[in-house]
């Protein structure tokens, strides 16, 4: 898709709450199930590169349902705080409701409206995260440029994004599979969304576009979802509970039957010795607020 047939900036938003906030209940049963995600690697490495330390106030932009929110929490401690945004109403509860029952006093979740509109001090804050999201924004550019004005001269942004589909393979395989069965085959469509930003270039690009300095980037492969067998991964798919479930409900009882078969001979073929381990590649990149910036206000778009 050109850049000049993406839909209005604030009919994505909306696209975004819709898509987000269906997921929200799914989030909650995962945080009660308990255990730390599988893919905290890819935490632990947003942190590091944002260079998170005790005492720090920290902004987390698109907190979701809490990572890493608690994370950055735990990890500045008493003396510090992180504030998480979003623009998804039951996300923002859920790390509400996660904060009380955890008994989390240092870390906070405020609903805005978009993610450029924040309502705070400029130069306040000495890192701000997105972990997963910057992908999903109108305009990614201005987003970052929004929160860098809300951090402190020399103060660090670590935003995280998935690589290429074809090294997404928790998300890619389902889709490849399933629209093989599927009257009208599923493409990949270019533009906002996980086939934006997918590369250590075009992290790099828009974090520079937004006036940040220093900026590095790393690439890692992130343990998704294992599963004792491909029959197991099939009922996860069916449950709702993984990548390809919305394109189930486009097939006929027979195309779904062909469909089951095709994805468990092909994961027996991938995973012959062994459980179903499905990964994919994200991109981490941070940059550096320029310490001679001015001081002007963060919501002036």
């Amino acid at each position: 898709m050109a850049l000049e047939e993406q839909p209005p900036a604030e009919e994505v938003r909306h696209q975004m709450r819709e898509r987000w906030g269906k997921a929200a209940g799914g989030w909650r049963e995962r945080r009660a199930a308990g255990g730390r995600p599988s893919e905290d690697v890819l935490t632990d490495t947003l942190l590091a590169l944002a260079g998170i330390a005790p005492g720090q106030r920290v902004l987390d932009m698109a907190c979701g349902a809490g990572n890493p929110a608690f994370a950055i929490a735990e990890r500045v401690g008493p003396a510090g705080s992180v504030l998480g945004c979003d623009i998804t109403p039951a996300m923002v509860e859920t790390c509400r409701e996660q904060a009380r029952e955890q008994g989390v006093a240092n870390a906070s979740f405020r609903l805005i409206e978009r993610e450029v509109d924040l309502d705070v001090t400029a130069a306040s804050f000495d890192a701000v995260t997105c972990r997963q999201a910057l992908m999903f924004m109108p305009d990614p550019v201005a987003a970052l440029d929004c929160w860098r004005r809300a951090l402190k001269p020399g103060g660090h942004a670590a935003v995280s994004t998935w690589g290429p589909a074809e090294r997404c393979h928790f998300f890619n395989f389902p889709r490849q599979v399933l629209s093989r069965h599927l009257e009208v085959p599923v493409g990949e469509r270019p533009g906002v969304g996980v086939n934006a930003l997918t590369s250590p270039e075009a992290l790099t690009d828009v974090l520079t576009a937004a006036g940040f300095v220093d900026v590095r980037t790393t690439v890692l492969e992130v343990p998704m979802m294992e599963v004792e067998s491909p029959e197991a991964w099939w009922e996860r798919v069916e449950a709702g509970r993984g990548p390809g479930a919305d394109l189930l409900a486009g097939l006929s009882v027979e195309r779904r039957r062909a469909a089951r078969e095709d994805a468990i001979a092909r994961l027996r073929e991938l995973f012959a010795d062994g459980p179903v381990r499905l990964t994919n590649e994200a991109v981490v990149a941070a940059g550096t607020n320029p310490a001679d910036v001015g001081r002007e206000g963060v919501d002036a778009r």
